[in-house]
Protein backbone atom coordinates (compact mmCIF):
# COMPACT_ATOMS: atom_id res chain seq x y z
CA UNK A 1 0.00 0.00 0.00
CA UNK A 2 1.63 3.24 -0.85
CA UNK A 3 0.26 6.38 1.47
CA UNK A 4 0.01 9.58 0.04
CA UNK A 5 0.79 12.75 1.60
CA UNK A 6 -2.74 12.76 2.89
CA UNK A 7 -2.63 9.97 4.40
CA UNK A 8 0.30 10.26 6.01
CA UNK A 9 -1.17 13.78 7.72
CA UNK A 10 -3.98 11.29 8.54
CA UNK A 11 -2.00 9.06 10.55
CA UNK A 12 -0.17 11.42 12.52
CA UNK A 13 -2.82 13.68 13.48
CA UNK A 14 -4.59 11.12 14.61
CA UNK A 15 -1.90 9.49 16.63
CA UNK A 16 -1.53 13.52 18.09
CA UNK A 17 -5.37 13.29 18.98
CA UNK A 18 -4.49 9.68 20.81
CA UNK A 19 -1.74 11.55 22.89
CA UNK A 20 -4.29 14.95 23.53
CA UNK A 21 -7.13 12.44 24.46
CA UNK A 22 -4.66 10.29 27.01
CA UNK A 23 -3.31 13.78 28.14
CA UNK A 24 -6.69 15.95 28.91
CA UNK A 25 -8.46 12.69 30.60
CA UNK A 26 -5.48 11.51 32.77
CA UNK A 27 -4.45 14.64 33.56
CA UNK A 28 -7.88 15.56 35.29
CA UNK A 29 -7.52 12.30 36.91
CA UNK A 30 -4.33 13.15 38.38
CA UNK A 31 -5.61 16.48 39.77
CA UNK A 32 -7.64 14.49 41.88
CA UNK A 33 -4.46 12.75 43.14
CA UNK A 34 -2.47 15.09 43.46
CA UNK A 35 -4.27 17.07 46.16
CA UNK A 36 -2.16 18.78 48.26
CA UNK A 37 0.79 19.19 45.61
CA UNK A 38 0.07 22.95 43.74
CA UNK A 39 3.25 22.99 42.40
CA UNK A 40 2.65 19.94 40.59
CA UNK A 41 -1.14 20.96 40.14
CA UNK A 42 0.18 23.69 38.56
CA UNK A 43 2.52 21.61 36.21
CA UNK A 44 -0.42 18.92 35.49
CA UNK A 45 -2.45 22.03 34.77
CA UNK A 46 -0.44 22.98 31.74
CA UNK A 47 0.58 19.40 30.70
CA UNK A 48 -3.51 19.31 30.17
CA UNK A 49 -3.85 22.83 28.44
CA UNK A 50 -0.99 21.66 25.82
CA UNK A 51 -2.85 18.48 25.49
CA UNK A 52 -6.36 20.27 24.72
CA UNK A 53 -4.00 22.96 21.66
CA UNK A 54 -1.93 19.83 20.51
CA UNK A 55 -6.12 18.22 20.10
CA UNK A 56 -7.65 21.19 18.77
CA UNK A 57 -4.92 21.03 16.27
CA UNK A 58 -4.44 17.83 15.35
CA UNK A 59 -8.38 17.24 14.99
CA UNK A 60 -8.44 20.51 12.75
CA UNK A 61 -5.55 18.94 10.75
CA UNK A 62 -7.14 15.38 10.39
CA UNK A 63 -10.49 17.01 8.97
CA UNK A 64 -8.96 19.01 6.68
CA UNK A 65 -6.59 15.94 5.62
CA UNK A 66 -9.27 13.55 4.64
CA UNK A 67 -11.08 16.03 2.39
CA UNK A 68 -7.73 16.49 0.60
CA UNK A 69 -7.44 12.67 0.20
CA UNK A 70 -11.47 12.74 -0.79
CA UNK A 71 -11.13 15.40 -3.39
CA UNK A 72 -7.98 14.36 -5.25
CA UNK A 73 -6.77 17.87 -6.08
CA UNK A 74 -3.91 18.05 -4.39
CA UNK A 75 -2.81 20.73 -1.59
CA UNK A 76 -6.28 23.22 -3.15
CA UNK A 77 -8.40 19.91 -2.66
CA UNK A 78 -8.58 20.31 1.29
CA UNK A 79 -10.59 23.10 0.65
CA UNK A 80 -13.10 21.84 -1.84
CA UNK A 81 -15.96 23.59 -0.97
CA UNK A 82 -18.38 20.86 -2.63
CA UNK A 83 -16.68 17.55 -0.67
CA UNK A 84 -16.99 20.10 2.69
CA UNK A 85 -20.83 20.24 1.82
CA UNK A 86 -20.69 16.33 1.41
CA UNK A 87 -18.40 15.74 4.67
CA UNK A 88 -20.11 18.25 7.22
CA UNK A 89 -23.36 16.40 7.83
CA UNK A 90 -21.63 13.05 7.92
CA UNK A 91 -20.79 10.98 10.66
CA UNK A 92 -16.87 12.80 10.07
CA UNK A 93 -17.87 16.07 10.65
CA UNK A 94 -20.40 15.74 13.54
CA UNK A 95 -17.14 14.01 15.77
CA UNK A 96 -14.91 16.40 14.47
CA UNK A 97 -17.47 19.39 15.64
CA UNK A 98 -17.27 17.71 18.62
CA UNK A 99 -14.11 17.17 19.47
CA UNK A 100 -13.38 20.74 19.01
CA UNK A 101 -15.70 21.29 21.75
CA UNK A 102 -14.46 19.28 24.05
CA UNK A 103 -10.79 19.69 23.60
CA UNK A 104 -12.22 23.66 23.75
CA UNK A 105 -13.54 22.54 27.08
CA UNK A 106 -10.80 21.38 28.51
CA UNK A 107 -8.51 24.00 27.49
CA UNK A 108 -11.30 26.82 29.17
CA UNK A 109 -11.03 24.82 31.95
CA UNK A 110 -7.21 24.36 32.36
CA UNK A 111 -7.14 28.31 32.50
CA UNK A 112 -9.92 28.48 34.87
CA UNK A 113 -8.09 25.86 37.16
CA UNK A 114 -5.13 28.34 37.98
CA UNK A 115 -7.89 30.82 39.05
CA UNK A 116 -7.78 31.37 43.27
CA UNK A 117 -10.82 31.52 43.78
CA UNK A 118 -12.30 27.58 44.84
CA UNK A 119 -15.29 28.09 43.32
CA UNK A 120 -14.10 29.13 39.79
CA UNK A 121 -11.76 25.88 40.64
CA UNK A 122 -14.26 23.64 41.58
CA UNK A 123 -16.16 24.86 38.51
CA UNK A 124 -13.31 24.27 36.30
CA UNK A 125 -13.07 20.52 37.45
CA UNK A 126 -16.71 19.61 36.85
CA UNK A 127 -16.09 21.43 33.61
CA UNK A 128 -13.06 18.99 32.84
CA UNK A 129 -14.85 16.01 33.48
CA UNK A 130 -17.58 17.03 31.06
CA UNK A 131 -15.15 17.65 28.34
CA UNK A 132 -13.11 14.58 28.73
CA UNK A 133 -16.58 12.15 28.67
CA UNK A 134 -17.52 14.51 25.60
CA UNK A 135 -14.60 13.49 23.77
CA UNK A 136 -14.42 9.99 24.88
CA UNK A 137 -18.05 9.56 23.62
CA UNK A 138 -16.86 10.45 19.83
CA UNK A 139 -14.82 7.83 19.36
CA UNK A 140 -18.41 5.65 19.46
CA UNK A 141 -19.78 7.87 16.93
CA UNK A 142 -17.57 6.51 13.87
CA UNK A 143 -15.66 3.61 13.00
CA UNK A 144 -16.58 -0.11 12.86
CA UNK A 145 -18.09 -0.19 16.46
CA UNK A 146 -20.78 1.66 14.72
CA UNK A 147 -22.40 -0.81 12.82
CA UNK A 148 -21.30 -3.97 15.75
CA UNK A 149 -24.06 -2.04 17.96
CA UNK A 150 -24.76 -0.46 21.57
CA UNK A 151 -22.89 -2.71 23.08
CA UNK A 152 -19.45 -2.19 21.20
CA UNK A 153 -19.69 1.23 21.31
CA UNK A 154 -20.11 0.46 25.05
CA UNK A 155 -16.74 -1.03 25.29
CA UNK A 156 -15.17 1.63 23.05
CA UNK A 157 -16.22 4.08 25.38
CA UNK A 158 -15.23 2.33 28.96
CA UNK A 159 -11.74 1.56 26.68
CA UNK A 160 -10.79 5.22 25.47
CA UNK A 161 -11.68 6.29 29.48
CA UNK A 162 -9.55 3.69 31.23
CA UNK A 163 -6.42 3.75 28.23
CA UNK A 164 -6.83 7.66 28.85
CA UNK A 165 -6.40 7.89 32.49
CA UNK A 166 -4.16 5.36 32.51
CA UNK A 167 -1.57 6.77 30.07
CA UNK A 168 -1.90 10.24 30.42
CA UNK A 169 -0.88 9.96 33.89
CA UNK A 170 2.22 8.85 33.36
CA UNK A 171 4.08 12.12 32.92
CA UNK A 172 2.57 13.74 35.71
CA UNK A 173 3.57 10.19 37.76
CA UNK A 174 6.83 11.21 36.18
CA UNK A 175 6.88 14.43 37.24
CA UNK A 176 5.69 13.64 41.05
CA UNK A 177 9.14 11.76 41.18
CA UNK A 178 10.94 14.78 40.89
CA UNK A 179 9.46 16.02 44.14
CA UNK A 180 11.99 15.82 47.12
CA UNK A 181 8.94 14.35 49.66
CA UNK A 182 9.11 10.60 48.97
CA UNK A 183 6.23 9.36 51.13
CA UNK A 184 3.80 11.48 49.46
CA UNK A 185 5.50 10.04 46.16
CA UNK A 186 4.58 6.46 47.42
CA UNK A 187 1.26 7.67 49.01
CA UNK A 188 0.12 8.87 45.24
CA UNK A 189 1.60 5.94 43.79
CA UNK A 190 -0.30 3.09 46.32
CA UNK A 191 -3.42 5.41 45.21
CA UNK A 192 -2.71 5.01 41.69
CA UNK A 193 -1.75 1.24 42.18
CA UNK A 194 -4.95 0.69 43.88
CA UNK A 195 -6.70 2.40 41.02
CA UNK A 196 -4.72 0.40 38.54
CA UNK A 197 -6.13 -3.14 39.28
CA UNK A 198 -9.60 -2.08 38.41
CA UNK A 199 -7.97 0.00 35.01
CA UNK A 200 -6.20 -3.10 33.92
CA UNK A 201 -9.25 -5.40 34.90
CA UNK A 202 -11.52 -2.53 32.97
CA UNK A 203 -8.62 -2.65 29.59
CA UNK A 204 -8.37 -6.26 29.77
CA UNK A 205 -12.43 -6.87 29.65
CA UNK A 206 -12.98 -4.67 27.09
CA UNK A 207 -9.98 -5.03 25.36
CA UNK A 208 -10.98 -8.78 25.09
CA UNK A 209 -14.83 -7.54 24.09
CA UNK A 210 -13.43 -5.82 21.19
CA UNK A 211 -10.64 -8.50 19.59
CA UNK A 212 -13.78 -11.17 20.35
CA UNK A 213 -16.11 -8.80 18.11
CA UNK A 214 -13.83 -7.63 15.49
CA UNK A 215 -12.97 -11.20 14.38
CA UNK A 216 -14.87 -14.61 13.26
CA UNK A 217 -11.54 -16.61 14.38
CA UNK A 218 -8.31 -16.18 17.18
CA UNK A 219 -6.33 -17.57 14.05
CA UNK A 220 -7.05 -14.21 11.82
CA UNK A 221 -4.42 -12.52 14.76
CA UNK A 222 -2.04 -14.11 13.32
CA UNK A 223 -2.87 -14.43 9.18
CA UNK A 224 -4.09 -11.03 8.46
CA UNK A 225 -2.31 -7.60 8.58
CA UNK A 226 -5.12 -6.27 10.69
CA UNK A 227 -4.33 -9.18 13.21
CA UNK A 228 -1.13 -9.31 13.65
CA UNK A 229 -1.13 -5.54 14.51
CA UNK A 230 -3.82 -6.35 17.15
CA UNK A 231 -1.26 -8.95 18.23
CA UNK A 232 1.80 -6.42 18.36
CA UNK A 233 -0.42 -3.92 20.65
CA UNK A 234 -1.27 -6.86 22.46
CA UNK A 235 2.12 -7.21 23.26
CA UNK A 236 2.90 -3.96 24.38
CA UNK A 237 -0.13 -3.90 26.37
CA UNK A 238 1.31 -6.85 28.41
CA UNK A 239 4.98 -5.67 28.37
CA UNK A 240 3.53 -2.69 29.86
CA UNK A 241 1.37 -4.21 32.72
CA UNK A 242 4.46 -6.38 33.84
CA UNK A 243 6.06 -2.94 34.80
CA UNK A 244 3.61 -1.46 36.47
CA UNK A 245 3.47 -4.67 38.66
CA UNK A 246 7.04 -4.15 38.97
CA UNK A 247 5.78 -0.39 40.16
CA UNK A 248 3.88 -1.83 42.42
CA UNK A 249 5.27 -4.88 44.24
CA UNK A 250 9.30 -3.40 44.24
CA UNK A 251 10.30 -0.16 43.32
CA UNK A 252 7.17 1.91 45.15
CA UNK A 253 7.71 0.11 48.52
CA UNK A 254 11.27 0.73 48.24
CA UNK A 255 10.71 4.55 48.50
CA UNK A 256 10.60 4.07 52.45
CA UNK A 257 13.52 1.51 52.83
CA UNK A 258 16.53 2.28 49.98
CA UNK A 259 18.38 5.70 50.00
CA UNK A 260 15.65 8.48 48.70
CA UNK A 261 17.52 9.30 45.50
CA UNK A 262 18.18 6.53 44.40
CA UNK A 263 14.64 5.09 44.91
CA UNK A 264 12.74 8.29 42.95
CA UNK A 265 15.56 8.10 40.05
CA UNK A 266 15.10 4.39 39.74
CA UNK A 267 11.30 4.79 39.79
CA UNK A 268 11.66 7.83 37.87
CA UNK A 269 13.58 5.96 34.89
CA UNK A 270 10.72 3.05 34.75
CA UNK A 271 7.63 5.75 34.56
CA UNK A 272 9.74 7.21 31.78
CA UNK A 273 9.68 3.86 30.06
CA UNK A 274 6.25 3.09 30.67
CA UNK A 275 5.53 6.03 29.12
CA UNK A 276 7.72 5.72 25.90
CA UNK A 277 5.95 2.22 25.38
CA UNK A 278 2.34 3.94 25.74
CA UNK A 279 3.20 6.20 23.11
CA UNK A 280 3.82 2.84 20.58
CA UNK A 281 0.68 1.52 21.93
CA UNK A 282 -1.03 4.47 20.88
CA UNK A 283 1.14 4.74 17.51
CA UNK A 284 0.18 1.22 16.66
CA UNK A 285 -3.24 2.07 17.54
CA UNK A 286 -3.31 5.11 14.85
CA UNK A 287 -2.22 2.38 12.20
CA UNK A 288 -4.97 0.40 12.81
CA UNK A 289 -7.80 2.83 12.75
CA UNK A 290 -6.10 4.43 9.58
CA UNK A 291 -4.27 2.35 7.73
CA UNK A 292 -5.40 -1.71 8.18
CA UNK A 293 -8.59 -0.77 9.16
CA UNK A 294 -11.26 -1.70 10.49
CA UNK A 295 -11.64 2.18 12.02
CA UNK A 296 -13.05 1.01 15.07
CA UNK A 297 -11.02 3.14 17.53
CA UNK A 298 -11.75 6.73 15.60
Amino acid sequence: MILTVFDISVLISKWVIYLSVAAVIGGTLMQYLIKGQPNLGISVTKYTGLGAVLGLIAVSINYFAQIGAFAENGLMGMFDAQMHAFLWPTQVGQTVLWRLIGFGLMLVASGLLLHKNRYIKKFSAVLAIISSLLIAVTFTFIGHSTELGLIAQGLILIHVLIIGSWIGAFYPLWKLCSTDDNIVIKNVMDTFGRLGIVIVILVLLSGMGMVWMLFDSPTELFSSDFGIAVTIKLCLVAIILLIAAWHKLVLVPKLTIAPPSFAKQKLQKSIGLEALIAVLILATTAVLSSVLGPMSLG
